[in-house]
């Protein structure tokens, strides 16, 4: 497949994107070294903390949402991979201000084994945080298989929701049931006519034929397993809005957030 993006050097990308961020938002949001995305209300902060990780590649998020009301440190990986967890620990100490720290991650083994090491290591250290996995992709696995299920853009309402929680000066404790509850009911589901290309190599995790549409692709571009030919846009909104409801399991008259 060919490469055929507006880039410069593609090793370079990641910190391109975070030095743009930086400049375009000056009285929002700092990096600093490691990719870490700080905003910068951290400084003067007094209360429970919002930190969160992934890859680059997928913007406005994670970076994207840093600022008041949402996230205090994002911990930005290069293109479509997982930041390292010496990276997330150093997030966890910059956003210690005593009062605890809510560590968001998204369900995909990278982010997962940078966080679970992160978690040991700041255990260790003292630092009061917990951690809640988003999981809410409805095409990879059925409910009952929740850790095999993806994190995609549940995320972002999450963090709405945690971030303002947080302003509002409610313990580490509530705050964590908040998100918890909140990761535990929501689903999300995703369809594709083409798949995406790494910006630094131009691959591609599967190809997808001129007819057709993937159901459940990942954010990268991984496969769902449920390949059909095109619909209509009314028709692949009805097929969506199917398998979320009965991944939800609702019932007429109940009301929900989309």
């Amino acid at each position: 497949m060919t490469l055929k993006k507006f880039i410069n050097k593609p090793e370079n990308i990641t910190s391109e994107l975070l030095e743009g961020l930086a400049l375009a938002n000056p009285f929002i949001l700092e990096v600093m070294p490691n990719n870490l995305v700080v905003s910068k209300g951290l400084r003067t902060a007094n209360r429970v903390t919002i930190v969160t990780l992934g890859g680059s590649g997928h913007e406005p998020a994670l970076e994207g949402f840093v600022g008041e009301g949402m996230i205090d440190v994002a911990v930005v990986g290069d293109v479509f991979a997982a930041p390292g967890y010496k990276a997330v620990f150093e997030a966890l100490q910059l956003a210690d201000k005593g009062k605890g720290i809510l560590l968001v991650v998204l369900n995909h083994a990278g982010d997962m084994l940078a966080a679970t090491r992160t978690m040991e290591e700041a255990h260790k250290a003292g630092i009061k945080v917990s951690m809640v996995v988003t999981r809410e992709d409805v095409a990879y696995a059925p409910r009952s298989d929740a850790d095999r299920r993806r994190g995609l853009v549940g995320c972002v309402p999450l963090y709405k929701i945690v971030g303002a929680a947080a302003a509002q000066g409610k313990s580490l404790h509530e705050i964590t049931a908040i998100a918890q509850d909140f990761a535990d009911n929501m689903a999300t589901i995703a369809v594709a006519c083409k798949t995406a290309t790494h910006p630094q190599n131009g691959s591609a995790f599967s190809v997808l034929g001129t007819d057709q549409m993937e159901i459940g692709m990942g954010q990268h571009g991984e496969g769902g397993g449920d390949r059909q030919k095109m619909k209509s846009a009314d028709e692949t909104a009805i097929l969506m809005s199917d398998l979320l409801i009965a991944d939800l399991n609702l019932c007429a008259g109940e009301t929900i957030m989309v």
